[in-house]
């Protein structure tokens, strides 16, 4: 335990940093930038984090899924990177055609089409950054990983910030900082692993690409799908409310982001250590207890954002009053993250048994309940119903997950699960509103969920006392 224990702080460390950054750069971008200007570059933010899904085409899973079966690692990814790059130039060429188009969907105006030359730029790199860094991390070099992913947190912080001290109070501040800062880190990172990029003797593997790709072309599929659904609420917001209601948005995800630390960490962590643990045949009770100690992390930190949505608010909203509505949606928002760090325990069968098309049934089953949200609550709710369409849907995506595992032939009860979720969302779903004594109703919420995890809290005290049954290295 203590060594599975190290690993984990291991690959926490970078996203914990990171998330340091992001909780000193909200205030700061908020007191700079109106609510309607950080909506501007909320939607660019989301739309451009969710082209490399598209361009991976399941080839970056794919390759971790045969990393263990050869001892070439540097071929074995470059042979990967082959088809997205490929496809990433494809859509470096799109951007382009498509610039002024693009610009005037995102910004409301066409004059800022070279952003979109620097944003083709950057999709570009983000392949080259996303393979290496896949490398570190099956290598399990879990400080160095860390490292690497502070430092691109570093990187669009620091540029942002020098925007601001230019006199620089528009959503240029947040999109310059994301493209420039982090293609300025990608830049030292290709230098420092420039061994993994060498070409010499390089020769293309048809066999081993089509193999990946076979693989990865579900997943592909899914996962363009799930960032359609990420992308989704922004969209119908930019469709039907305003940039304002985006920027209280775009704010409330980067809140929630603090507990997209657990999912962050614990999934670059989680993926070699299950594959590792599926070659030596690790009992079903270690992935469970995994999945139960990380639900009760999870509603730890849940918890404690909706008792902190007050002063969060009034501290956001310093300088624009407009951002004190984030308060209201923190708490649906924190969902997704919850959802699919809780997922990741659970959906192991469907890529240790490489049945990865369940993936695309699992797309869209979670993205039908969030268009229907949206299009039945944004209307009228504007950020809100946006923020409960996105809590449907990861539910949604959570048990799609569980379910698909199953048919495979991996599975461990849920029942703790679905109950403490149950309460979770009511707990959200309140807390959008303004209700009378909130903090107590949210106390006793929070009482009951814990309860409901007393089990788990027993399994860690057996553990203690026979550790000999139990080996999580």
């Amino acid at each position: 335990m203590k060594r599975f224990l190290q690993r984990l702080f291991g690959f926490s460390l970078g996203p914990i940093l990171g998330a340091v950054i992001s909780l000193i750069q909200v205030p700061i971008l908020t007191y700079f930038l109106s609510t309607s200007e950080y909506g501007k570059a909320g939607l660019f933010q989301n739309m451009i984090l969710m082209i490399p899904t598209f361009i991976y085409i399941g080839i970056d899973q794919a390759y971790t899924r045969e990393y263990h079966t050869t001892s070439d690692r540097r071929r074995l990814m470059q042979q990967a990177m082959v088809v997205p790059m490929a496809v990433g130039i494809l859509m470096m060429a799109i951007f382009i055609l498509f610039d002024s188009q693009l610009s005037f969907f995102l910004f409301g105006s066409p004059d800022y089409y070279y952003i979109v030359w620097f944003a083709a730029a950057w999709v570009l790199a983000t392949v080259i950054e996303r393979f290496v860094l896949l490398t570190i991390r099956m290598e399990e070099r879990a400080i160095e990983y860390s490292i690497m992913t502070f430092m691109l947190k570093l990187g669009t912080f620091i540029v942002s910030l020098l925007l601001i001290f230019a006199g620089w109070i528009d959503f240029r501040v947040v999109v310059y900082g994301l493209l420039f800062g982090q293609m300025a880190v990608d830049l030292f990172m290709f230098i420092r692993y420039r061994n993994l990029l060498d070409l010499t003797g390089f020769t293309f593997d048809w066999p081993l690409i089509k193999r990946m790709f076979i693989f990865g072309l579900p997943l592909m599929v899914a996962g363009a799908m799930s960032s359609v659904l990420n992308g989704l609420d922004q969209f119908f917001l930019r469709i039907f409310s305003t940039f304002d209601d985006n920027g209280v948005y775009s704010v409330g995800l980067r809140i929630a982001g603090v507990i997209g630390i657990i999912k962050t960490a614990f999934t670059s962590f989680w993926v070699p250590t299950a594959y590792r643990w599926h070659e030596e045949g690790k009992s079903m009770k270690h992935y469970k207890y995994i999945s139960d100690m990380i639900l009760l992390l999870l509603t730890f930190l849940f918890f404690a954002i909706l008792l902190l949505k007050n002063p969060i608010g009034w501290f956001l909203s310093i300088q624009d009053p407009g951002y004190d509505q984030v308060k209201y949606i923190m708490g649906l928002l924190v969902f997704p993250h919850i959802m699919y760090t809780l997922s990741e325990t659970t959906t192991l069968g469907i890529v240790f048994s490489r049945k990865t098309h369940y993936n695309i049934y699992i797309s869209l089953l979670t993205i039908i309940p969030n268009v229907i949200i949206n299009v039945s609550l944004t209307p009228f709710l504007g950020f809100k119903g946006a923020a409960l369409a996105s809590t449907v849907a990861y539910i949604m995506f959570y048990l799609a997950r569980t379910f698909y595992s199953k048919k495979t032939g991996f599975y461990f009860g849920q029942r703790m699960q679905i109950f403490a979720i149950l309460i979770m969302t009511i707990a959200a779903i309140i807390n959008a509103f303004d209700v009378p004594m909130i903090e107590l109703i949210t106390l006793v919420l929070m009482g009951i969920t814990l309860l409901i995890q007393i089990p788990t809290i027993k399994t860690t005290l057996e553990i203690k006392n026979n550790s000999s049954e139990w080996d999580f290295n």
